[in-house]
């Protein structure tokens, strides 16, 4: 008897592991639906040049970890920043989102991007992580950080150090 009970016990841990796993799996197909979403806004507004839209994406506290400079933080510091880039014959960011997880307050994603010039053309292309947080206004960017495919230069013999 005490091993019927053990079995049926074993029996229902792992059916509530398996409903577990399919509920988060469709709790994360959710949220990266939310996130890309997002990320489509953050894609028009940077074609429509609308640094406040960008700008209104971020929390109040996040913060900016471009490539090559110091961390940008707060929404405004970070429209600068964009405004910056936009300022350049930029003409649209793509996003592919090849991963979100996280939970009702905070979530992370990761994906690719391809920045295009006005002409068509393809300006860059990368990576990037963004920590996302969840507030009063939905979800927001809270740490975005990116980097580019494009191999730095190296340093020519006339300017690298002994």
């Amino acid at each position: 008897m005490k091993g019927l009970l053990l079995l049926a016990a074993l029996i229902a841990a792992l059916a509530a592991s398996g409903c577990a796993k399919k509920d988060h799996q469709a709790e994360a197909a959710v949220l990266k639906s939310a996130i890309e979403a997002k990320g489509a806004q953050f894609s028009d507004a940077f074609a429509r040049r609308d640094v406040a839209a960008i700008g209104a994406l971020y929390a109040a506290d996040a913060e900016a970890l471009p490539p090559g400079l110091a961390p940008v933080r707060g929404r405004l510091a970070i429209q600068d920043m964009w405004k910056g880039l936009l300022s350049m014959p930029v003409g649209r960011m793509q996003f592919t989102t090849l991963e979100v997880d996280g939970n009702g307050a905070t979530a992370w994603e990761s994906g690719r991007y391809t920045l295009m010039a006005t002409n068509g053309s393809t300006m860059d292309q990368g990576k990037y992580i963004v920590i996302w947080k969840h507030g009063p206004d939905g979800w927001q960017l809270y740490r975005d950080m990116w980097s580019s495919d494009t191999p730095q230069g190296t340093p020519s013999p006339t300017t690298a150090h002994p």
